[in-house]
């Protein structure tokens, strides 16, 4: 049975309770938080009974094995050092960092402890990407050429979801899993990004941020992707995600689009219903679960877990590249 805590018991922060709380496989010790009302509230709803405001304290348990990191973006870097200093396996939600300098020090600090430690890109398991991804390693496709990859959503999200989207960005709130997954489905490494970004409507509404960006990046396959990301697509969507991938190989073509999936709804609003994740009552079953689930197999089988260190802070640099890319609206080589 491996015992977590949770740090940041916000929305990732309660996906991560609820899926320690159903497992069999693991139980949820603590939860943190700055606020201690909603740690207790999200600890006491999956079986936790201890809670705390600082992190330090929580880690000073004997009875944690691992730690969920679920903080916003920006504020990885130090409790997940801290988590691993104390001897704990860690599953960081993505980006594993906003900076060339945290992802640098989250990566030392692994070689350092020895610890396991998982990124958590999990659209991975989607179980469209794995069939794509199969495909790809039996030569369905043929050498992979070329993909498009968009990950939009709403205004709601930046509006009103999140409360420090200001110092995030669609960027790294969203075209981070893209990023991951192009990666993963070429097996290469980003090596020139070119990037350009609009901005206006979001900074009118008091958020610090971009609106939309769009990105080209060549591969050291060989090949070149596509990118591009938004925060600004109306409510009036019928999803507040967007999320399609294509990829054009030398035998073959696929196409993924996470609103066709075998079920559309009109009602009183029209809306495309996610077939996961999927409540079956006694539990909650579905792509972001089974990756949680995986995390917690690799501990109990003493295997390291992927998308890894290495994993996360690549896609941290090739981020940071598209990002520097649109600033100065001239290519930048990794």
């Amino acid at each position: 049975m491996i015992r977590f805590g949770i740090i940041g018991s916000g929305i990732m922060g309660e996906k991560h309770a609820q899926a320690y709380f159903q497992s069999e496989k693991a139980t949820l010790i603590a939860t943190c938080d700055i606020n201690l009302q909603r740690a207790m509230d999200i600890g006491r709803r999956y079986g936790a009974e201890s809670f705390y405001t600082d992190y330090r304290d929580m880690l000073e348990r004997s009875d944690i094995d691992a730690v969920a990191v679920a903080t916003p973006d920006f504020a990885h870097k130090d409790p997940v050092i801290a988590s691993l200093e104390a001897g704990k396996d860690v599953i960081v939600e993505k980006p594993l960092a906003t900076t060339i300098e945290d992802a640098d020090e989250i990566v030392n600090a692994v070689k350092r402890t020895g610890r396991k430690l998982m990124v958590n890109y999990a659209n991975r398991m989607r179980p469209q990407h794995r069939t794509v991804k199969n495909m790809i390693l039996n030569g369905e496709v043929g050498r992979p050429k070329h993909a498009y990859a968009k990950l939009s959503n709403t205004l709601y999200v930046p509006t009103r979801m999140l409360s420090w989207s200001g110092r995030s960005s669609p960027t790294w709130f969203l075209l981070s899993h893209m990023v991951d997954m192009i990666r993963w489905f070429f097996d290469a490494e980003a090596k020139r990004v070119y990037a350009s970004k609009t901005e206006g409507l979001l900074r009118s509404k008091g958020i610090d941020t971009h609106d939309t960006l769009t990105a080209i990046v060549e591969y050291s396959n060989g090949a070149t992707a596509c990118f591009e990301t938004s925060w600004i697509l109306p409510e009036s969507s019928p999803n507040i995600v967007d999320h399609r991938i294509e990829i054009i190989g030398t035998k073959g073509y696929v196409k993924i689009d996470q609103f066709e999936q075998g079920l559309q709804a009109y009602t009183e609003k029209a809306s495309f219903p996610s077939c996961s994740p999927i409540d079956l009552d006694y539990k909650v079953v579905g792509w972001w679960f089974n990756s949680v689930d995986y995390f917690i197999h690799c501990l109990e089988e003493d295997v390291n877990p992927r998308p890894d260190v290495e994993d996360g802070r690549a896609v941290t640099y090739t981020i940071l590249a598209m990002l520097e890319s649109a600033e100065k609206h001239e290519p930048i080589n990794l």
